[in-house]
């Protein structure tokens, strides 16, 4: 089943924050287990951002491609 495009833009900001929110807090509780505050926490914040915005361009893309075949262009 096909979603519409502003409902799959709303899950690229959910998936967005997801990968961030998700980094950090796997780095403060790897930091905690570990006793390497800030680095871990750092480390993988710059990862989930990462990963994150790799994921929201494709799903961007993936977006206007749709977009773009049903309007005939």
């Amino acid at each position: 089943m096909l979603r519409s495009p502003a409902l799959r833009l709303v899950g690229i900001g959910f998936s967005l924050a997801f990968w961030i929110v998700g980094g950090a807090i796997l780095g403060n509780w790897l930091d905690g287990k570990f006793d390497t505050t800030p680095v871990l926490t750092l480390a993988l914040l710059v990862l989930g951002m990462l990963i994150g915005f790799y994921d929201a361009y494709r799903r961007l893309r993936e977006v206007i491609e749709a977009t773009s075949r049903k309007a005939g262009r």
